[in-house]
């Protein structure tokens, strides 16, 4: 019963929004609960974002993949949890300095409708986009580099629907359309001028989603960089290298640097040099390679495998040897190769000479520190 009256007591203090500590206690929940509730609605909606877009992370092995398209749903996110906390600020600015009740509410009304067209605006520009990249892989099945084209389409269909929800947003705000859009097109003018590096990444990643010199999957080498593209946005390539780092590269850079794709190609060529001894049977080292790499499957017949001596260096006598396997047995095949030809060596007693030097010296000449210059013969005379 104590308890009770207590408990009716603190409720009675507390609704009192006259005294000073129960105003800024009011303020202090309202924009606890703003913040918490702007993280919780925004958490929701950035995961059904993520995954009707197909934005979220898939699960590998030793890590996750990323995208640059998180940074707009990062930025979506943000804009939720704003709109709720400026909510949250016009109550407490009401309880504290007496803000208009009436304006903090139109303010209020004013920040979710403009939040609900971001939200319906973002959703559709989400799906539209998982769409295009659905579309894209269908795409890609018939013709390679179609997923690559339209995952770069897909990404700008999201912008492009963030870039028209937020200035509707911004209407329910009083804002006019024709004085945001001059606004705009100022602001972007400025922005232009000052990002011209970034815009060229954006024209550069153009005109890798249409000439496609590298797609999604491929191994490559970019601006000196080597690893597996994993994503390609507006702005930035994105490789994943064998140790399972993620490398970004901007597009403006990577198209104006050399591009090498090793997946361009389904053939690719084994280019490997065997050293042998001077004393050991040039013919037989031949026939042996051959044999090694007419043994493995992944090597193919045609073009027939190409063994010849090439060089009689200073202390060996090489051997190239030239064969072709398909692009994805290349690094095994390679790396195969040169086991099974040493191991195929030894066996037969051909061996791989190291590199030596000799010592030459030739009698009765005398060693450099007796010599001595007849200038200095002349002096040391004169001396004596």
């Amino acid at each position: 019963m104590e308890f009770q009256q207590q408990l009716e007591a603190f409720r009675l203090w507390a609704l009192d929004y006259d005294g000073l500590y129960q105003r800024w206690m009011w303020s202090a929940i309202a924009l606890i609960a703003g913040y918490v509730l702007g993280w919780i609605v925004a958490r929701i909606l950035v995961l059904t974002a993520s995954r009707l877009s197909g934005l979220r992370h898939r699960k590998v092995e030793g890590g996750e993949e990323k995208t640059a398209d998180h940074v707009m749903v990062d930025i979506f996110a943000m804009v939720i949890r704003f709109a709720f906390i400026a909510i949250a600020f016009a109550i407490a600015a009401n309880l504290l300095f007496g803000f208009p009740l009436e304006q903090a509410e139109a303010l209020g009304i004013s920040a979710l409708k403009g939040l609900a067209i971001l939200v319906a605006v973002w959703f559709l520009g989400s799906w539209l986009g998982s769409r295009v990249r659905k579309f894209g892989r269908k795409i890609d099945r018939a013709h390679a580099g179609g997923e690559t084209l339209f995952s770069f389409l897909g990404a700008l269909v999201r912008f492009g629907a963030f870039a028209v929800g937020l200035i509707a947003a911004l209407q329910q705000f009083g804002f006019d359309t024709a004085s945001l859009l001059a606004i705009v097109g100022a602001a972007g003018l400025a922005i232009a001028l000052a990002l011209q590096d970034t815009l060229k990444a954006v024209a550069a990643g153009v005109v890798i989603a249409v000439f496609r010199p590298y797609r999604i999957g491929d191994n490559v080498r970019i601006a000196g960089q080597d690893g597996t593209v994993a994503d390609i946005t507006p702005f930035t390539t994105v490789l994943n290298t064998l140790d399972n780092r993620e490398v970004v590269i901007t597009n403006d850079k990577a198209w104006g640097d050399v591009i090498i794709n090793s997946s361009a190609r389904s053939l690719r060529r084994l280019d490997l040099l065997f050293s042998i001894d001077y004393d050991d049977d040039a013919e037989l080292a031949i026939r042996i390679i051959e044999q090694v790499f007419k043994a493995d499957s992944r090597i193919r017949n045609e073009p027939p495998v190409w063994v010849k001596v090439v060089e009689l260096a200073t202390s060996s006598v090489d051997l190239r040897a030239r064969a072709w396997v398909s692009t994805a047995d290349w690094w095994d095949a390679r790396c195969d190769a040169i086991l099974h030809v040493k191991q195929a060596f030894d066996r037969n007693g051909i061996s791989i000479p190291y590199p030596h030097q000799v010592e030459v010296s030739k009698p009765g000449k005398p060693a450099k520190y007796d010599r001595i210059t007849e200038s200095q013969a002349d002096d040391e005379g004169k001396a004596g």
